[in-house]
């Protein structure tokens, strides 16, 4: 007994394999360009070290800085007090690999060359997502590959490299969740305000915003307060989660705590 065709069923397949074909073809292409982007920033970056590799005197106190923090393990630079102290995470990194054996110049200039050269990639993607047109996204590229103060900052052993491309992902996570009105996206929002926070302060700016943003979100209806709610909630406890996480592993000198009203005086 023959059974009759069933033509939609077959027709729903094929638009199906189609699809994911078409989602693979895109992935791939993206991955693609994230390397040919990453490879051209990291040659225009090391270009610049070898025309010009200078040391900026704030480099130099920070190498400076992780010396003292390996030599004695205080991560409080009693003796530069007025200079105030500095969030750990970056200085962290460069410390880790001088444990290994790095020369901390070298360290610190290979951290900062490697996110500075990511700095480009976050901004493609950024430029994607907000505005869905390939073009434009490779403009914003070629743009931050190119940016002057990125250039000299990349080849340097300071914190902004790290700062600005934690701040770029928070920004298109935080887009995504928006799009895609996604708790789990609202809480990697959280982990990486917290790195980016302990690059530089000036990023707990977005623990202010977020908040505004999701009410926002909430008056024009695109949210529902009981969602907003959850968001936030998981978006603050990954920060904070972050925050203890990352302040035991750079082992954060514990008398900060017995002394908030001098750690607040350092930090403005």
């Amino acid at each position: 007994m023959k059974y009759p065709r069933d033509e939609n069923g077959s027709n729903h397949r094929k638009m199906s394999d189609i699809s994911q074909k078409n989602k693979l073809y895109r992935y791939r292409m993206l991955l693609c360009i994230s390397v040919l982007i990453y490879v051209a920033a990291l040659l225009v970056r090391m270009t610049k070290i070898v025309l010009d590799p200078t040391l900026p005197r704030d480099g130099a106190f920070y190498l400076l800085f992780v010396e003292h923090w390996i030599a004695t393990g205080d991560y409080i630079y009693t003796f530069f007090d007025r200079i105030g102290i500095p969030p750990p995470f970056s200085l962290w990194m460069i410390k880790t690999l001088t444990l290994e054996g790095f020369n901390p110049e070298i360290a610190g200039r290979s951290i900062s060359m490697f996110f500075g050269s990511m700095i480009p990639v976050a901004g493609f993607f950024f430029t994607f997502l907000a505005s869905r047109n390939i073009r434009i996204a490779l403009v914003a590229a070629f743009l931050l590959v190119f940016q002057p103060d990125l250039v000299l900052y990349s080849g340097q052993p300071l914190r902004e490299n790290t700062y600005i491309f934690f701040n770029g992902m928070l920004l298109i996570m935080i887009t995504e969740a928006v799009i895609r009105n996604s708790i789990l996206k609202w809480a990697v929002c959280g982990i990486f305000l917290a790195m980016a926070a302990f690059c530089r302060y000036e990023a707990l700016e977005f623990s202010v915003i977020v908040p505004f943003l999701l009410a926002a979100l909430c008056y024009f209806r695109k949210l529902k307060m009981k969602e907003a709610i959850l968001n936030a909630a998981a978006f603050f406890l990954f920060l904070a989660l972050t925050s203890v996480l990352l302040w035991a592993c750079a082992d954060f000198d514990l008398r900060l705590v017995a002394r908030p009203l001098d750690f607040i005086n350092n930090v403005f």
